[in-house]
């Protein structure tokens, strides 16, 4: 499927299989280092704290649970919360030698509250940021798989782990590098 300006997308890009690594997102046209390919786009993900996460996976049945717990991460920026993206920017795979990083250009002088009870909501505006978007971190050429070095880039939360733990989910290629 082609894509131009769905989700977070800035390129024309197109899902399909990687043939190892389940789906993933090539791109259709050549991208230069520095550009921005994915930003945070208003309702196309979610932020989550512990308890509204915990909430959330109540819900699910146990395979809806795994899934969910390997399309979540956290960043370091944004301590005790979960992202979810919910356009194809969350078929972007791992690998140790990524063609994406996030946007280390833009800098970002905002300093959020853990402990206020807008703290969600705070960081589902700063996300918007283009300091929070994936750049290509080389150029990178047309039919060429993003992906991105989720080891170096995610900081999960503590209660993240507890629950992976809990449900038996691992991610042990995020160990490979």
């Amino acid at each position: 499927m082609e894509a131009m300006g769905t989700g977070g997308f800035c390129f024309p890009c197109e899902v399909r299989d990687t043939g190892n690594m389940g789906l993933g997102v090539f791109a259709s046209c050549p991208i230069s280092k520095g550009s921005i390919v994915w930003r945070h786009v208003p309702g196309q993900y979610a932020i989550y704290d512990e308890q509204m996460f915990r909430a959330r996976l109540e819900t699910m049945g146990h395979d809806e649970v795994v899934y969910e717990l390997t399309h979540v991460f956290g960043l370091q920026a944004f301590p005790g919360c979960l992202i979810r993206i919910f356009d194809d920017g969350a078929l972007i795979n791992h690998s140790p030698y990524g063609n994406l990083a996030i946007n280390r250009a833009v800098l970002s002088v905002v300093s959020l509250d853990a402990t206020s009870s807008d703290y969600v909501q705070n960081v589902t505006r700063a996300l918007l940021d283009d300091r929070h978007a994936l750049v290509a971190a080389r150029d990178i050429k047309s039919g060429e798989e993003l992906t991105n070095d989720y080891a170096s880039e995610i900081d999960d939360p503590q209660f993240y782990d507890a629950l992976c733990e809990q449900y038996g989910v691992t991610e042990a290629y995020l160990d490979d590098g």
